[in-house]
């Protein structure tokens, strides 16, 4: 660094900010946050003033500092589940769905409007069979498994040399003998084969098969599949407010769940280590800053969104007692 006046002390600041949450009474590690557009450190200063009035005009004849309040402020846009929870005050967990299916779920339709359903990744498997003996599977039927193995399942749709069916127990596998509740019957080919976003959709009596692509849509493009939604489309023959059930299997599947607003402070220790063009290289550690989310986050617009942070710079004597506040590093 130069003695002043030198060009070489002019700076154009880049660098990476590194955040180390406080859970309880332990510090988690420092994350990098990923690129930060901007970085600024500012105070806040109230003074406490004394005036004399020995005579005439009142003159301040004291002014010291009577409270400071050091604070800081960035500007990310990595839009991560990590990111995401600190600007939300939220906590991060992973959910986990075992597989399985579900048997004439009721839900109520609205015509034009997406029903959701209790499960995510929702779809049927698809199991090819040889010959069907008296006569072909029927859409709505139950259907079981016997010989190579042992399960059980709902006939979801009728294809050619095939079956889609929600597996309700057990299991299907190549070479079993399947057979319908109406004793029709055909050895399978191969094993079953997982078929996202086929489902049975039926009346309340379980009577009526509601036809998929007209009574029903399961948009694939639009991850209704992935949500476990069914769109009732204009056109249906499902009535407004008429009662549904659903039959469908659902995939194991593991997502990462936010739950905003879920904590009432983010705090921990703040470092900022420069990567600059031009001027000396700094390090700042903030030694306890609690963060606030500031501004708004665009989730659709013409521009990268950003997630925006205002930071209170905390007191923190007993860690660092000759230096509470923060520390800038040179060298």
């Amino acid at each position: 660094m130069g003695i002043s006046p030198d060009t070489s002390n002019y700076c154009l600041g880049k660098g990476v900010l590194y955040f180390d949450q406080l859970v309880g009474a332990v510090y988690t590690g420092e994350r990098d946050l990923g690129n930060a557009t901007d970085f600024s450190f500012n105070v806040s200063v109230d003074k406490l003033e004394h005036f004399s009035s020995r005579g005439g005009l009142k003159a301040k004849d004291k002014s010291v500092i009577s409270q400071v309040t050091p604070g800081i402020k960035f500007t990310l846009d990595e839009i991560n589940k990590e990111n995401l929870a600190m600007l939300s005050l939220g906590t991060i967990s992973e959910v986990t769905q075992s597989a399985g299916s579900v048997v004439a779920e009721s839900l109520n339709a609205y015509v034009g409007k997406r029903l959701v359903l209790a499960h995510r990744s929702i779809g049927t498997y698809t199991i090819a069979h040889g010959t069907v003996t008296n006569g072909p599977f029927v859409v709505g039927q139950t259907i079981a498994a016997s010989g190579a193995s042992t399960g059980a399942g709902n006939i979801a749709a009728v294809g050619s040399g095939t079956i889609q069916i929600a597996i309700t127990s057990g299991t299907f596998a190549s070479v079993c003998t399947l057979t319908s509740q109406t004793t029709k019957t055909a050895t399978s080919s191969a094993a079953p084969v997982w078929l996202a976003g086929v489902l049975l959709v039926q009346d309340s009596a379980d009577t009526v098969t509601y036809a998929a692509g007209t009574d029903y849509i399961i948009d694939t493009t639009l991850n209704d599949d992935k949500i476990g939604r069914i769109l009732i489309p204009t056109g249906s023959t499902i009535t407004d407010a008429s009662d549904v059930h659903v039959t469908y299997g659902y995939a194991a599947a593991t997502y990462t769940k936010v739950a905003a607003f879920t904590q009432t402070i983010v705090e921990g220790r703040l470092r900022f280590v420069s990567d600059n063009p031009v001027g000396e290289n700094q390090e700042v550690v903030v030694w306890r800053v609690s963060l606030s989310p500031d501004g708004d986050t665009s989730f659709i617009g013409d521009n990268w969104s950003t997630l925006g942070f205002t930071g209170e710079v905390l007191k923190d004597e007993t860690g660092h007692p000759t230096s509470p506040y923060m520390d800038f590093i040179f060298g």
